[in-house]
């Protein structure tokens, strides 16, 4: 199973390396943990900064057993989405869960991997909406030499006959706004992109060695494949959260505001 560790700058190049990853993160990540019926999930955190991070999650069965269940790539959003309806799917044993669902008061679906299950409880789930950041981890990216029309589209849609993670997803998009940052563990160089989609705005994290610094301006149309991501924010989170300016939101409808009828 591919697993886009290149978009958040760690290279993992065989097996023992990923294991040598998942044991540093057991050691040294934040823990957290939930009793679920046929056991007990621990999670563990590794955060670099700028959002980025690694979870691991151990796996404690009901006989006292504790094994690694998963290890994965994460970034914390910088914005917030609505997601309603939606259902989430566990899989305790193998330490992922997912949700399903859609953009509040939109046609736009999205199944992405839940990060942060043992950090936030289970009382949230028992809200119709949930408050969470999105952000597609990028496997490849391109940008575009002309404008091409906006998608968002399950990757099994686009390729029906290749195996792919369920929450893997293809798309093109619009740069509304993009960052240079830099993973302080690998100190490997990353771009931070927020691209229109038509049906929603995302979060892209790609290699730097994926675009060319020359290519990138507002503007700019983006194709990638994106291993989808997120986590359910809780009211702390919510509270000290700043999603930056919203793009969406144009200067001149805020002095129209002010305007006085002679």
């Amino acid at each position: 199973m591919e697993i886009a560790f290149d978009a958040i700058g760690i290279e993992i190049k065989n097996e023992t390396a990923f294991n040598a990853l998942a044991e540093d993160v057991g050691k040294r990540g934040e823990v957290s943990r939930l009793p679920r019926k046929s056991g007990i999930l621990h999670g563990r955190c590794l955060k670099f900064g700028e959002g980025l991070e690694v979870w691991t999650v151990l796996y404690e069965s009901g006989t006292g057993e504790v094994f690694y269940a998963d290890c994965r790539p994460g970034f914390r959003a910088r914005y917030a989405q609505t997601i309603a309806p939606w259902a989430l799917t566990e899989f305790d044993e193998e330490g992922e869960a997912v949700i399903h669902g859609f953009i509040k008061d939109s046609r736009a679906e999205v199944l992405f991997a839940l990060q942060n299950l043992t950090e936030i409880g289970t009382h949230i789930f028992e809200r119709n909406s949930l408050r969470v950041g999105l952000c597609g981890l990028a496997y490849r990216a391109e940008v575009l030499k002309k404008a091409e029309q906006p998608f968002w589209k399950s990757y099994d849609e686009i390729a029906p006959n290749v195996i792919a993670n369920e929450n893997d997803w293809s798309l093109c998009g619009k740069i509304i706004a993009f960052n240079a940052l830099c993973n302080p563990f690998s100190g490997s160089d990353l771009y931070w992109l927020y691209l229109d989609l038509g049906e929603l705005n995302l979060e892209v994290l790609v290699s730097r060695r994926a675009l060319q610094v020359k290519d990138l301006q507002i503007g700019a149309y983006v194709k990638a494949e994106v291993w989808l991501q997120g986590h359910i924010l809780n009211e702390t989170a919510l509270l000290s959260a700043y999603e930056g300016i919203d793009w969406s939101y144009r200067t001149v409808d805020f002095w129209k505001k002010f305007k006085r009828n002679n």
